[in-house]
């Protein structure tokens, strides 16, 4: 009985350090491809779990996994942007600029 508890809670911890990977390179890819797309350098190619957070925007509810970034301009630090992962919903990023957020959905 102990046997099968660990072979499971290992087999949970597995898919669901699976899903947290696929989300991580999702997030990546949303964030170069917006990054791309407005003449911005995504710094390291990397995006960090900054959060899980419950999207209160949405009627639903979902459940949203947040990722940062770092970004530059002309090859100046800027402050940063997010990436929100949702179920079903895919990415939107959000980028800080001089002229306020820019939000796109990938």
């Amino acid at each position: 009985m102990t046997g099968l508890l660990i072979l499971v809670l290992t087999a949970l911890a597995a898919i669901a350090w699976w899903r947290l990977s696929q989300g991580k390179e999702m997030a990546r890819h949303a964030a170069s491809t917006v990054c791309r797309q407005h003449g911005l350098v995504l710094m390291d190619d990397t995006v960090m779990l900054h959060d899980i957070k419950l999207r209160k925007e949405d009627p639903v509810r979902d459940w949203g996994f947040r990722y940062r970034f770092e970004f530059a301009h002309n090859g100046i630090l800027l402050q940063g942007g997010t990436v929100l992962i949702t179920p079903g919903h895919g990415a939107t990023v959000v980028i800080a600029t001089e002229n306020g957020q820019l939000i796109e959905k990938v």
